[in-house]
């Protein structure tokens, strides 16, 4: 009568077969295995992470939980004073700028235009239609002329009328 097991060693001992469970007790050590390729950590799989190398002052806190997951401390907001983080809204293609990194390390993106004054251009508005005139005496056309400066007026395109 054959006997079939799940735990074998075969070819006069250089290949160890685990089909069932192998369990390493504490104090135990393991050598000659390979990390590589490490399977990528997934919500689902255990597995390594990359990171970039990181200089002694990069380095933050982490700690693993009793639920086996790595937490690692959030960073503070950057100010102008301090390296922090940012938090950035997903952008659309459309919604993009270009940003550099300066000399003294900081990052610089275009300042977004204010709107218009007299003395600095900016953003402004666009300016209600007015109709073309079909005035055939000098009162009707003040009438349309003062209609075009109140529409100007309200977008912002002209200065308002001092009181």
């Amino acid at each position: 009568m054959g006997y079939n097991t799940k735990n074998y060693t075969e070819q006069g001992g250089e290949k160890t077969v685990i089909g069932g469970t192998l369990e390493i007790k504490e104090g135990a050590s393991v050598t000659g295995l390979s990390a590589n390729p490490l399977l990528v950590a997934t919500e689902e799989t255990l597995g390594g992470v990359k990171a970039a190398a990181a200089g002694e002052d990069d380095t933050v806190e982490v700690k693993i939980g009793e639920d086996g997951k790595l937490y690692v401390q959030a960073l503070a907001a950057a100010t102008a004073e301090a390296l922090g983080g940012v938090m950035a809204e997903v952008a659309d293609e459309g919604d993009t700028v270009e940003i550099k990194i300066g000399e003294d390390s900081k990052l610089y993106a275009p300042a977004y235009p204010t709107d218009a004054t007299e003395s600095v251009s900016g953003l402004v508005k666009s300016a209600a239609n007015q109709a073309d005139s079909i005035a055939e005496d000098t009162s009707a056309l003040v009438t349309d002329f003062n209609a075009l400066l109140t529409k100007l007026k309200a977008a912002g395109l002209m200065a308002a009328d001092e009181e």
